[in-house]
């Protein structure tokens, strides 16, 4: 192991941090979710150009579909030093046009730097849905 090798407090932070992202959302908390990413943040959504910084991320989660929640399955993190990176598996829940639910089931893959405070936060997000 490396002797930059996370700490296991480093791992249960960025895991927090990464769920409090994904509950944020449903909650239309739009400040508290740009408040977990780097002011030069870069989300690559698909099928569309990368996001980058905070005002380009604001506008960019105002305009999605409105979700009910996020339910995660799985996470994996490893890192070393100041970066480290979480790949997820989860289920979107959707607001379905007759009041139901629509799930999504998608996959994630973050870059986390590490602040000078020692707090972890998103420099970078890749997402997709994992059904055929």
């Amino acid at each position: 192991m490396s002797e930059n090798a996370l700490a296991q407090s480093d791992i249960e932070t960025i895991v927090r941090v990464f769920r409090n992202t994904l509950s944020d959302i449903p909650q239309d908390r739009v400040g508290d979710w740009l408040a977990q990413w780097t002011s030069d943040a870069r989300l690559m959504p698909p099928g569309m150009d990368d996001v980058v910084g905070h005002d380009a991320l604001k506008d960019w989660m105002l305009n999605w579909p409105k979700i009910k929640r996020f339910d995660v399955i799985d996470t994996e993190v490893e890192g070393d030093g100041d970066l480290a990176v979480l790949i997820a598996h989860f289920v979107r829940v959707l607001e379905a046009p007759d009041g139901g639910e629509t799930e999504q089931h998608g996959r994630q893959m973050l870059k986390f730097r590490r602040q000078l405070d020692g707090g972890w936060l998103i420099a970078a997000a890749i997402f997709n849905s994992d059904q055929t």
